[in-house]
């Protein structure tokens, strides 16, 4: 099958198996980020933000307007499915989170809109980490080798490419 014949489920499912879903503490220390189990699940948290920002940054780009609504919505179903199972988060709720997420979207979109690259979107989002003392100022080069690793923006674009 090709990528032109990709239904939105199908690309959906494709999206998110691309996506690194957890950061667990063991992963954060080796790239030197000394975190407790509660500062990893904020970390995974402001991860998976950024992942499904690119992502729908990506739908927007390169899938037809209208089946961008049917995919965006397949694949926050999914999320949700998968929430404190296949999304380890503790005790925060989806709700929660989707909000905080739509917030986060808003700020990297107009950072985008200013023409900042992904690069300078993730060192926003190391910023607001630091800010919430999830990671250390000294960890900042760490997060954002670990966020150039965990937030494969460029496969999302690929994935995409050629549908539509």
């Amino acid at each position: 099958m090709s990528a032109n014949s990709m239904t939105p489920r199908q690309a959906a499912a494709v999206l998110v198996a691309a996506m690194p879903i957890g950061v667990s503490v063991q992963q954060l220390e080796e790239y030197g980020i000394e975190a407790t189990t509660e500062q990893a699940q904020a970390i995974t948290q402001e991860v998976l933000s950024l992942n499904l920002f690119w992502i729908f940054a990506a739908i927007e780009a390169h899938i037809p307007r209208k089946y961008q609504s049917a995919l965006s919505e397949l694949i926050l179903d999914t999320m949700k499915a998968g929430w404190g199972t296949t999304v380890p988060f503790g005790s925060v709720s989806w709700t929660s989170y989707l909000n905080e997420w739509q917030e986060r979207r808003r700020r990297y979109s107009r950072l985008v809109e200013e023409g900042m690259s992904p690069l300078a979107v993730s060192a926003e989002a190391a910023t607001l980490m630091e800010e919430n003392r999830l990671v250390k100022e000294v960890e900042r080069g760490n997060l954002l080798t670990l966020l150039i690793d965990f937030v494969p923006v460029d496969t999302y674009g690929q994935l995409l490419g050629d549908v539509g």
